[in-house]
């Protein structure tokens, strides 16, 4: 380790490159004390920070590329526009930093400590954040895109404008999270209890919620296009204008879910419960629900033309202009069933089916 004049000249000559706009490399800085420096315009490459201290630093405009932080100290630290490229931030130590604009690319941060830190307009591009733990952090416009998160702890997370790509979730810490307008495309949530979380307005496309309990949660405009949630549990939801499409919901239980213009169309239900659940004005287009259930189901003006309803039991329910325009009905069961339906209309049926001539003008 170099010696104490030997450092605080290596330090003076970083600064001076900071200053001057120059790119300092090279250094050996392990275990030094940086706490309160301002390091604003610095690019650093290939130094060693290992063990350093930088409480309350404030770091704007800075750059460090294949940099290794192990171990080092970030608390309360002040970072605008800070720039993380190919570094090693192993162990690091990120509490209460109010972080802005932060980049990290390809960087290394397993059992990195983010508890109760402030992110803003933050990326984390194809790092590994094993381990690491955010418990309590705000998140704000933020992203983990192509990241490891295996352990990864997200407890009591405050996130709003959150994306987070094809990330394997089933080992985090997820209690308490609270997301709005959050990207959760592709993540594989599968075999997990969700019930602690807040996911209204949330853009689950792609996802694996196979499994999952979902119970009594707040999903209100959630996007679940195109889901794998086979056997999930969607009991006793708030799923107001939810879009399911194309999604696979085979075995899932909606019962008692509050399902008003959700949209299912063309999604796969079969053997799906919707008993008691609020269906007004769902769309069900096109949907495959052979043998599901929507005892004492409220399906008044749901749209269920097209529909596979074959061996499916309505008992009880209550329609209202409910469309089974060309639906699948052998085997519908309607026993105590009120209201009315709109069957197949023939003329419709036949202009649905209308191919015009080869070579007919458009």
């Amino acid at each position: 380790m170099p010696d104490a004049a030997s450092l605080e000249a290596a330090r003076a000559d970083l600064l001076k490159h900071a200053r001057l706009k120059l790119i300092y490399s090279g250094g050996d800085f392990a275990f030094t004390d940086w706490t309160g420096a301002e390091l604003t315009g610095a690019v650093v490459r290939e130094t060693a920070f290992r063990g350093a201290r930088f409480d309350g630093a404030r770091l704007t405009h800075t750059t460090f590329i294949d940099c290794d932080f192990t171990g080092a100290v970030f608390r309360g630290a002040i970072a605008e526009t800070l720039v993380f490229m190919t570094c090693d931030l192993s162990d690091t130590h990120f509490e209460q930093a109010a972080l802005t604009g932060l980049s990290a690319t390809k960087c290394a941060l397993p059992r990195a400590h983010l508890q109760s830190a402030s992110l803003s307009e933050c990326a984390f591009l194809s790092c590994d954040l094993s381990q690491a733990s955010l418990s309590g952090a705000r998140l704000q416009r933020c992203a983990l895109l192509d990241c490891t998160l295996e352990g990864i702890d997200l407890s009591n997370v405050q996130a709003a404008r959150l994306a987070v790509t094809k990330a394997d979730l089933r080992t985090a810490a997820l209690q308490g999270l609270a997301c709005e307008a959050t990207l959760l495309a592709e993540a594989d949530l599968s075999g997990l209890d969700l019930t602690s979380l807040s996911l209204a307005r949330c853009n689950l496309m792609g996802a694996n919620l196979t499994g999952a309990n979902l119970s009594g949660m707040n999903l209100d405009g959630a996007f679940l296009l195109g889901c794998s949630a086979e056997g999930a549990d969607f009991s006793g939801i708030s799923g107001h204008a939810a879009h399911f499409a194309e999604s696979d919901l085979l075995g899932a239980n909606f019962t008692a879910a509050r399902l008003s213009s959700a949209n299912f169309r063309e999604a796969r239900l079969a053997g799906a419960d919707f008993s008691t659940a609020d269906l007004e004005r769902a769309v069900m287009t096109g949907a495959r629900a052979p043998q599901a259930r929507f005892v004492d189901a409220n399906l008044s003006y749901a749209q269920l033309a097209h529909a596979r309803l074959d061996g499916a039991d309505a008992s009880g329910a209550r329609f209202k202009r409910t469309d089974l325009h060309v639906a699948l009905v052998s085997g519908f069961v309607r026993t105590g069933a009120t209201g009315h339906t709109l069957d197949t209309d023939p003329v419709k049926e036949l202009a649905e089916r209308y191919v015009p001539p080869a070579g007919a003008r458009s």
